[in-house]
């Protein structure tokens, strides 16, 4: 089986680290634990996972390193961490274990969300270093985390890839960083390592850590090793599915329009699509797709609800929650309070993104198709709520038009606003090569039927 990545170790960046240990301090607790480290280690392995993506050189001495004289405090944050993203406002240093010696693996740069592995009886706990989710190296060697070093996080996103592995890996060079899609720095690798492609756009490669696609610069690249790609299909074009709003029999209420979906016919389509083994691609998988960068599996959706409605948390969330879909809200954010309702903050950790409405152009004003304001509003201005707009979800980069409405002065506005994919009310599905800020949605009836819906989208 092709390793994930081979020897993956990485290095700090040549900011010095306040908090580095002392590699005589760190024998010496090793020797004094070693008992206890056996223990820990079955305990686990018992709770390890499959890594998706992160695989290289390992030994059999262990999985952690132990300390024998952890406080009550100490450990108290210590489970506190266990199983959470963890972050931290100074570089944290990550280890793995070689030939018994703990050694330098990666420095997590600040701010910087990991996902710890839960280990089901925080009660067994003995050690500040917990394991790292999904870094398992070939052969079970943890990749850890001082955890007196990091804090838990509030958020709880856990990403997954659904894009489909290319025909090559890399062999990065020793120094490569790995970027998020801001091109923030989130790891630095120290030795030559060899990563699986999942993406490639001009001048980088995308490779999977912990979920999500981060980048590497292809002038850091040795070399491109050929290899054998996903077996699956991919995708040649992509049905977006487009809700509105959501009600319940049960609560005594009835259709309004069309455009309200009851909720157990909800639970009935996304039962549908996982019957016959749908994915719900993220926004990101969607660009990556229609820009040509990564391919998705044949079997792929996209689910998208405008409006942002209160129906969507008491009726809709439950039900993707509860089969794990991706999903994407547009919002109207400028009808929203000022600070994100906790309501959608907890959507978002969920799987279901935030995107841009607009701010205030879900408003009539102009004379052409539906009045949308956006066909006609100063160009400036319209800059300026869209830039609003994508601020207000952080970090938007999609866009739906309001009342679908859109001319060549609208797409020039969300041009230079930065927006990316920018979606219609007009029907059919997207496929690459389509003009990205035009592009359709099937839009989803209520009371049409199963049959209806799953013709629309096969």
């Amino acid at each position: 089986m092709l390793m994930r990545a081979q020897a993956l170790r990485m290095t700090m960046s040549s900011t010095p680290i306040s908090r580095k240990r002392n590699n005589n301090s760190r024998r010496t607790k090793i020797l004094v634990s070693i008992l206890g480290f056996l223990c820990l280690s079955v305990l686990i392995s018992g709770c390890s996972r499959t890594p998706k993506n992160n695989a290289g050189q390992s030994d059999s001495t262990g999985n952690a390193v132990l300390t024998s004289s952890l406080s009550e405090e100490q450990l108290a944050h210590i489970k506190e961490c266990n199983g959470r993203r963890v972050s931290s406002d100074q570089p944290v240093e990550l280890v793995v274990m070689n030939g018994g010696e703990p050694e330098a693996f990666a420095v997590l740069q600040p701010g910087q969300l990991v996902q710890l592995k839960e280990i089901n009886d925080p009660n067994l706990i003995t050690s500040q270093y917990l394991p790292l989710d999904g870094m398992d190296q070939e052969g079970g060697a943890q990749v850890l985390v001082n955890a007196l070093e990091v804090t838990p996080s509030g958020r709880w996103l856990n990403p997954t890839n659904h894009l489909l592995e290319k025909d090559l890996a890399v062999k990065l060079k020793a120094g490569t960083r790995m970027l998020d899609d801001n091109g923030e720095t989130i790891l630095t690798t120290s030795t030559d390592q060899q990563w699986l492609v999942y993406a490639q756009k001009d001048g980088a490669y995308g490779v999977e850590l912990q979920g999500r696609i981060v980048w590497v610069d292809s002038a850091q690249v040795e070399e491109t090793i050929a290899r054998p790609g996903s077996a699956g299909p991919a995708a040649t074009s992509l049905p977006v599915l487009m809700y509105h709003f959501f009600y319940s029999e049960a609560d005594g209420q009835s259709r309004e329009n069309v455009n309200f979906v009851e909720v157990e016919e909800f639970r009935g389509q996304l039962q549908a699509l996982q019957d016959r083994g749908y994915v719900a691609l993220t926004m990101r998988e969607v660009e990556m797709m229609m820009k040509g960068w990564a391919d998705v599996p044949e079997k792929s959706v996209a689910i998208t609800i405008d409006d942002g409605d209160p129906t969507v948390y008491q009726y809709a969330y439950p039900v993707l929650k509860d089969f794990g879909y991706n999903a994407t809200l547009f919002l109207i954010t400028g009808w929203m309070n000022p600070q994100l309702p906790y309501e959608f903050f907890q959507m978002r950790e969920d799987g279901l993104e935030l995107q841009s409405h607009s701010f205030l152009m879900h408003q009539g004003g102009c004379k052409a198709g539906h009045g949308g304001r956006i066909l006609c509003v100063d160009h400036d201005e319209g800059v300026a709520d869209t830039r609003q707009s994508l601020e207000y979800v952080d970090g938007g980069f999609v866009y739906c038009y309001p009342f679908g409405d859109v001319n060549d002065h609208a797409v020039e506005i969300l041009q230079e606003a930065g927006v990316q994919l920018a979606f219609t009310t007009e029907y059919g599905k997207i496929k690459p090569g389509m003009d990205l800020y035009r592009l359709p949605r099937i839009r989803v009836t209520g009371g049409a039927g199963l049959d209806r819906f799953i013709k629309s989208i096969e």
